[in-house]
């Protein structure tokens, strides 16, 4: 294995810029659906559950290729790899816009799991080889700041693109948003880091993934990793909006802002978490305290139905705060696993991270058709009301309680 370079210059600076960039893409094309699912039951005809169903299509291939793609990127590193996941974003986001059935939604959506299987971990394996240890979690931290900043502008911003031009359109310019960072990436992302020579033996890069997989203590931090991220996959990137809009009577674009506040807050608490860490030289206590703070915030949200706009934003950005946390639990999954094997172990843990998608959008569209009781409009169209997304959301609550119960068992890595 050749050795990386002893300190991060500014080269290494802009690799991981670029990096960035790519993840934000990542991050605005996923976020997008929440903007547009009622345009999309509208326009396919469809109900909260095949919504769900339709979102999660992008975890299902998201997160059966993590381990795959972790190993491609310690054979041949992030510039290929992000490369090419730059330019499969623009073609999976174009035939998701193009589509004239659901079944083509799906393929898009698919596809698009495929594309931005590399955007975290593309981030964490040169973070692992440019970053000293001891930065590791507050640049991974930084990672999970950059982004939010993509899903506050796949929220808002793009939601006002969406009423001024249409899903469609706005689509397609995602799409060449990702045909340009692609090429920047390619031409322009310096070649820094000689990664580690045991990408030429496929059998040797799988031995980070059996020291992982025949260790408990990293199955438990996987299934807690799921747990902690639902506050984005399950509310922000998805539910929060139409929720928002049933809570105040608000147009899209205004109930867009509530997705912003929990992605801002997430943003500044991906930062907050490694550095409180550090300070109390325990990630265990951090995580106790954050997944408690995360449940109180989150219960009047659902349940307080008089509370102004204003302060449930308020408590939205305090929710997205206190849920992020995932950065200590990568952190904790990186102590488990020699040093070349980084984009192994990012590529694992993202796999379950990123697992609870797959169950939990569509299991709250099924809740809220559930409690819908087959509830419709003179048209036929599907009704949804605010009762129906409180008895939904406590499910996120339940599997956080549960959280805090295990991580009682879990072994503590200390942060120095």
């Amino acid at each position: 294995m050749v050795a990386k370079e002893s300190s991060a210059g500014p080269n290494a600076f802009f690799a991981i810029a670029t990096a960035w960039m790519f993840f934000l893409l990542c991050y605005v094309s996923r976020v997008e659906l929440s903007v547009i699912a009622n345009d999309l039951m509208k326009t396919f005809n469809m109900t909260a559950s095949t919504c769900g169903l339709v979102s999660s299509c992008l975890y299902i291939t998201y997160v059966a290729i993590q381990i795959p793609t972790g190993v491609l990127l310690d054979k041949y590193g992030p510039r290929i790899v992000i490369s090419l996941g730059s330019i499969l974003v623009a073609i999976a986001v174009f035939l998701f816009g193009s589509a004239q059935s659901i079944l083509q939604l799906q393929i898009g959506r698919l596809l698009l799991g495929v594309a931005t299987a590399s955007g975290f971990i593309g981030c964490t394996k040169l973070i692992n080889e440019l970053i000293p240890q001891q930065r590791y979690a507050l640049f991974v931290g930084i990672t999970m700041f950059m982004g939010c900043i993509g899903g506050i502008c796949g929220s808002a911003p793009t939601a006002w693109m969406v009423a001024r031009i249409g899903w469609r359109e706005t689509t397609f310019i995602i799409a060449g948003l990702g045909a340009l960072i692609s090429a920047f990436a390619f031409f322009c992302m310096p070649r820094l880091s000689k990664y580690s020579k045991t990408g030429d033996d496929v059998g040797k890069m799988m031995d980070g993934l059996k020291i992982l997989a025949k260790n408990p203590r990293y199955w438990a931090l996987g299934v807690l990793c799921t747990i902690s991220y639902l506050p984005i996959t399950a509310v922000a990137e998805l539910w929060c909006i139409p929720f928002m809009e049933k809570k105040f009577m608000l147009p899209t674009s205004t109930a867009a802002m509530s997705s912003i506040f929990i992605f801002v807050g997430y943003g500044i608490g991906s930062i907050i978490t490694p550095c409180l860490a550090k300070y109390m030289g325990s990630c265990k206590n951090v995580l106790l305290i954050f997944t408690i703070l995360t449940i109180l915030v989150f219960l009047p949200i659902i349940y307080v139905d008089s509370m102004s706009f204003g302060i449930c934003l308020s408590l939205l950005f305090l929710f997205g705060i206190f849920g992020g946390t995932v950065p200590l639990f990568f952190t904790m999954a990186y102590s488990l696993v020699p040093k070349q094997y980084g984009g192994s172990s990012s590529g694992f843990t993202n796999m379950l991270n990123m697992s609870g998608a797959i169950v939990f959008q569509p299991l709250l569209g099924r809740l809220l058709d559930y409690f819908r009781g087959g509830l419709t409009d003179p048209d036929g169209v599907p009704i949804y009301t605010l009762v129906m997304y409180n008895e939904s959301f406590l499910i996120v609550c339940l599997c956080m309680a549960l959280s805090v119960l295990l991580l009682f068992f879990i072994k503590d890595t200390e942060v120095t």
